[in-house]
């Protein structure tokens, strides 16, 4: 994913400078620039913007009365050389505080910032679950999870990394799993549908194993992959 930006400054010399700095620096994309607040206003009740640069130009130029006129999911990096400003920032949970003379590297620090924000998210946004085996819990992401099968009073967690003996009923443990990701295609066996490299009038292939169909789940199975 490139992430976009917008900048707000009423100096044209500053703003033409990180404009500069932000093509050759980073890989953000800009959208726009603005050296007001009406026009910027109009624009982000109109696009979603990832970032939003704004600059404390002016004294009347105050980006924390435009912030609270807006609604906006935006992060924040205000720029300034005021240290009232910096403390004020924290309270908009702001991206990032950055001061004049801009250079290459604070640039860079806040694409950084950005894509670790990122990542944080997508790893808590990731369906999982948490396997009671061997008086641990473990937490393994749905999508890493191959095939489950019956073992008695066990299920055996197939996953990209290692197996995971849970006790546990095939019928429990199936409702644990997101419906459109998994099907019991068996008495003893579930299947992540992602994870099926071929399919047969008997079997499904996952990654060299063969795993059993039942009659009265194959035109259940075909629906759910023509679906997808």
């Amino acid at each position: 994913m490139i992430p976009n930006c917008i900048i707000i400054d009423q100096d044209p010399k500053n703003l033409e400078i990180l404009k500069i700095l932000i093509e050759k620096q980073t890989s953000f994309s800009i959208l726009s620039c603005f050296d007001n607040f009406n026009d910027s206003k109009h624009f982000l009740n109109s696009i979603n913007v990832d970032v939003i640069f704004i600059a404390f130009s002016l004294p009347e130029f105050d980006p924390f009365i435009f912030l609270d006129s807006i609604k906006s999911d935006s992060q924040i990096v205000f720029i300034s050389n005021q240290t009232e400003h910096a403390f004020k920032s924290f309270e908009y949970n702001a991206l990032d505080y950055i001061e004049h003379p801009l250079n290459e590297e604070k640039i860079q620090k806040i694409e950084m910032k950005l894509q670790k924000l990122y990542n944080n998210s997508d790893q808590k946004s990731k369906p999982h679950l948490y396997l009671k085996s061997n008086l641990k819990k473990r937490k393994v992401y749905t999508k890493d999870i191959k095939w489950v099968e019956a073992l008695g009073d066990y299920v055996k967690v197939i996953t990209s990394k290692s197996d995971i003996l849970v006790l546990s009923s095939l019928r429990s443990f199936e409702k644990k799993l997101p419906r459109n990701k998994f099907l019991r295609i068996h008495k003893s066996y579930i299947i992540n549908l992602d994870r099926i490299d071929n399919l047969s009038s008997k079997n499904v292939e996952i990654e060299s194993n063969l795993i059993p169909v039942s009659r009265n789940k194959k035109a259940e199975l075909e629906k759910m992959l023509e679906s997808k």
